[in-house]
């Protein structure tokens, strides 16, 4: 079985590389920069408290895929995956090969979308037969640089939830059980719902990260405590116009934060401490980051327009952290 990954310097490649191997051969693809980094032995993954050196079969993109024919294909890349897709599976149908099947790690829901239409541009009306499946990752990862090495870390087990979104349909369950990664299934009809409920989960702390603070710090200040619960009481208002429904996930009760965030907020500020251990039990205290935001909170004012429903703190907290994201440049 030959799996590719692309992506493979960013943070949830290098993990799915990983996590992964035992399957069959795995091939990371990168940028010729990130490959040469890998290759100098300066990319370190740390898992249970144990490092080790990353090293795999690595693919330039320029080379992408040689004479190789992928049984799967990671994209993990950052929004948005029109453009990519559209040039890896050229590249593909330009060998002659089978395209493989199509997993998407992308924040948000406009992934799928976006990599169905690039499969059509591509293929026409056999990009029906190509299997595409979203993936909700709930692990944090972190990348940081230590010295001249750069550092991937992450906790065990790797948990996600997994939902075919297009496709001839294909059974995946051996694949993920074959692994220590915990996969939970979500039938095609509730893939939307899947890509709604992570999405609650990411937007918790965003408010908070346009002020720097991390989740424990965000919600000792009640301003920006009020802040957090009413952009999300916006998006599932927003969801249920959409016609919509939030979905629980083990360890990921989506539906009880979801009845939390809509107790009266003077009541709720009095049990922010423990809502803010509770979230940042999974995150390690890592602070929210801005560069997707036009995939948190962004998604949720392009789909509000949509419904005709006006997300005014959502659409705050976009305009502050695209000022923020401005005067990094």
């Amino acid at each position: 079985m030959k799996i590719g990954i692309v992506g493979i310097g960013g943070k949830t490649g290098t993990m799915f590389s990983r996590e992964l191997k035992e399957l069959g051969e795995i091939f990371g693809v990168e940028k010729k920069e990130s490959i040469e980094e890998i290759k100098r032995g300066k990319v370190f993954l740390e898992r249970e408290e144990k490092r080790e050196r990353v090293e795999f079969n690595l693919i330039e993109v320029e080379e992408f895929p040689k004479s190789l024919q992928f049984d799967f294909l990671f994209f993990c890349l950052k929004n948005p995956v029109f453009d990519a897709v559209k040039f890896y599976y050229q590249k593909i149908k330009e060998k002659g090969f089978l395209p493989p099947v199509l997993f998407l790690t992308q924040n948000g829901f406009s992934a799928g979308e976006e990599a169905i239409l690039a499969l059509k541009e591509v293929f026409g009306k056999n990009s029906k037969e190509i299997p595409v499946f979203r993936i909700s990752l709930f692990n944090a990862i972190e990348k940081k640089a230590e010295g001249k090495n750069v550092i991937v870390s992450y906790s065990l087990p790797v948990r996600l939830a997994i939902s075919q979104i297009s496709g001839k349909k294909i059974e995946i369950k051996n694949f993920f059980e074959k692994t220590k990664i915990k996969a939970f299934f979500v039938p095609q009809k509730d893939s939307k719902n899947m890509e709604y409920s992570k999405l609650f989960l990411n937007l918790i702390g965003m408010a908070c990260a346009t002020e720097n603070l991390s989740i424990a710090e965000g919600f000792k200040k009640k301003e920006v405590f009020k802040k957090e619960v009413l952009a999300l009481r916006e998006y599932a208002r927003v969801v249920k116009l959409a016609g919509g429904k939030f979905l629980n996930f083990p360890r990921y009760p989506v539906k009880f934060f979801y009845f939390l965030f809509q107790i009266p907020i003077p009541i709720l500020f009095l049990f922010s401490p423990f809502l803010a251990n509770l979230i940042e039990k999974e995150r390690k205290g890592k602070k929210k980051e801005l560069d997707e935001i036009d995939y948190y909170n962004g998604a949720v004012v392009k789909l509000s327009k949509k419904v005709n429903f006006e997300a005014k703190v959502n659409e705050e907290i976009l305009k502050k952290a695209k000022c923020i994201l401005k005067e990094l440049e």
